[in-house]
């Protein structure tokens, strides 16, 4: 038991210690990487509903002829 709960305060420290690192060296402000997640996401949910369009077009030719 006691191996187990070092080894989660030890992975919790590191995620800490890595999260303040990862934000004290980060070369955008938040308010940037948001804009550049919110756009990758916006891209590939268009990816995502083009590629459902043209499957669905696809099953209905197919079922057509």
């Amino acid at each position: 038991m006691k191996n187990t709960t070092l080894s989660v305060l030890a992975l919790l420290g590191g995620m800490v210690l890595g999260s303040a690192v990862a934000l004290a060296f980060a070369p955008k402000t938040g308010e940037e990487m948001r804009g550049m997640v919110r756009d990758f996401l916006g891209d590939e949910m268009n990816k995502w509903h083009e590629a459902c369009r043209q499957a669905k077009a696809a099953c209905e030719s197919e079922s057509k002829g």
